[in-house]
């Protein structure tokens, strides 16, 4: 019987484990090496902080082709390196992550509690199942990473990010 018992254990942590790295693999996003568009000195200064997956790459790629005409001056980091952010600096911050359970991740959630008097500048898209993401006095705009939406997405955070920077 204890033979028993410690066979199941042994194929539950296995299987868990087994799980795990699935899972890992298969949902984890990949890490943003930072990098900059434009020149630091031009009128309007832009940060997003992003997540790596090939929705949320793309829709950074179609934000800064639309601006590459204009004077705005863009760089983009992984978004688990807001707490190094001096929010002043920065005219808009878009942040583009995904929420586990309908809730932002600790680092965010530090970031805006952190700066309250601040959250005008904030652009937040959520990558959830959901469409009830709520945040207090943050509208943050919430979907799927369906790569067939990126334009509607990119669209969406365009006309909020022109209404703070133009």
């Amino acid at each position: 019987m204890r033979r028993i018992l410690k066979v199941l254990l042994i194929s539950s942590i296995i299987l868990f484990s087994g799980f795990w790295a699935w899972y890992e693999y298969m949902y984890s996003m990949d890490t943003i090496i930072p990098f900059e568009v434009n020149n630091s000195n031009k009128n309007a200064k832009v940060l997003i902080a992003s997540q790596g997956s090939r929705f949320k790459d793309s829709l950074v790629q179609r934000i800064l082709r639309h601006y590459e005409k204009d004077s705005v001056y863009f760089k983009v980091i992984d978004a688990y390196t807001l707490f190094t952010v001096n929010i002043d600096k920065w005219d808009a911050i878009v942040i583009i992550n995904t929420w586990e359970y309908s809730n932002p991740p600790i680092n965010m959630q530090k970031f805006i509690k952190n700066h309250p008097d601040k959250l005008d500048k904030l652009i937040i898209l959520s990558t959830v199942g959901s469409r009830n993401i709520i945040l207090k006095d943050i509208d943050v705009i919430s979907g799927e990473s369906i790569i067939e939406k990126t334009s509607e997405y990119t669209d969406i955070i365009i006309k909020r990010l022109n209404l703070i920077i133009k």
